[in-house]
């Protein structure tokens, strides 16, 4: 974990808004834990652990097992983390306890949903049943699915996006590979909760940013912020004139948690700030004025056929929160802050000749 990281997680570990409590003592199992919202989510529960003498078992479910072990190898005197190495695509073996599941696991880059549409297909809808089916063994207290506000697909005429909301998804393209097996998740998770019992939450995650981004992320803020950091002008393929709810990776990672913990079984929330409501090429520009002196520019293009294959097909997207609110959440870092941080930690990155 570099520094960049760890300002976050030690301003996240003393939110008054999660009832820590109710994790102490637990076991909580975590997919995709090496992933950008996975590997914070564990580093939040271990610093947590660390500084309040707490005791929080993790179990993260992993592809590669020496690469986890060294991503939280600073917490290894812990003695807090079980490994599960396999492939979420096939059935959880644990023969442990489990009072929490937190899946994240998912393809979460455009590039991937191009390239790699059947897969990550596969990787949403065969993962989540087999969560799910593990969750229904081990009779769970918790269900948490980290969903994206890409189900709501294109919508007209809405302000803010609610819970109950749903627009257009175009199953004819393939792009649509992503939202629509979400989607189908969704549906799953509620099935199980309905037929089962499994107490299902769900958390629809807006466009999250912030430093812990992993190398090769296609998303634009990820992109954008490492062109600033090597001096590079800001490339837009489009406009950039999408209106869209963006949200700081602490800020995320608090709301997750709010759900998780106090969240309604069988209800979905919103987890998007109110702080961060921007469109592509505002983003852009913000972070060309953030560094004059670097005397950048903002330069449209035209994308490549390859380059379309990975666009969204949403246009505006701006998410109502307050039902995530009512749980006593609320977002702490605004738009330049974060992007701030996450070029500041890219200048680092590259200062010391480590991949971004």
């Amino acid at each position: 974990m570099n520094n960049s990281v760890k300002k976050d997680v030690l301003s996240l570990v003393d939110s008054q808004s999660i009832d820590w409590e109710k994790l102490n003592g637990k076991s909580v199992l975590i997919t995709g834990a090496t992933g950008f919202i996975g590997s914070f989510i564990i580093y939040t529960l271990l610093e947590r652990a660390r500084q309040n003498n707490s005791k929080i078992n993790i179990v993260a479910l992993v592809r590669n097992k020496e690469k986890a072990e060294k991503m939280f190898a600073d917490y290894a005197e812990l003695d807090m983390i079980d490994y599960i190495e396999q492939d979420v695509c096939t059935p959880i073996v644990y023969h442990k306890s489990v009072d929490y599941i937190i899946h994240c696991a998912s393809n979460a880059a455009p590039k991937e949903y191009s390239e790699y549409p059947v897969e990550t297909m596969k990787t949403n809808f065969y993962g989540t049943l087999n969560l799910l089916d593990f969750a229904k063994e081990k009779q769970v207290s918790g269900f948490l699915y980290v969903s994206t506000i890409e189900v709501y697909g294109a919508l007209t005429g809405t302000e803010k996006i609610s819970e109950s909301d749903y627009g257009i998804i175009d199953a004819s393209k393939v792009r649509s590979c992503y939202p629509l097996s979400k989607k189908a998740c969704e549906t799953l998770c509620l099935s199980y909760a309905d037929e089962y019992g499994v107490p299902v939450k769900i958390g629809r995650l807006s466009y999250i940013f912030g430093p812990g981004m992993k190398a090769g992320d296609s998303k634009i803020v990820a992109l954008f912020p490492r062109w600033i950091a090597e001096g590079k002008d800001i490339v837009l393929k489009s406009k950039g004139d999408q209106l869209r709810s963006y949200t700081y990776v602490s800020d995320a990672i608090a709301g997750l948690l709010n759900v998780l913990i106090d969240g309604e079984c069988g209800e979905a929330y919103n987890i998007a700030s109110k702080l961060c409501i921007t469109t592509i090429a505002d983003i852009a520009k913000t972070l060309v004025e953030l560094y004059p002196e670097k005397k950048l520019k903002v330069i449209f293009d035209l994308p490549s056929e390859q380059e379309m294959k990975g666009f969204s097909l949403i246009q505006n997207a701006v998410l109502n929160s307050d039902k995530l609110e009512a749980l006593g959440w609320c977002p702490e870092t605004d738009l330049k802050t974060g992007l701030k941080n996450v070029v500041e930690e890219q200048i680092m990155l590259i200062s010391e000749g480590k991949d971004f």
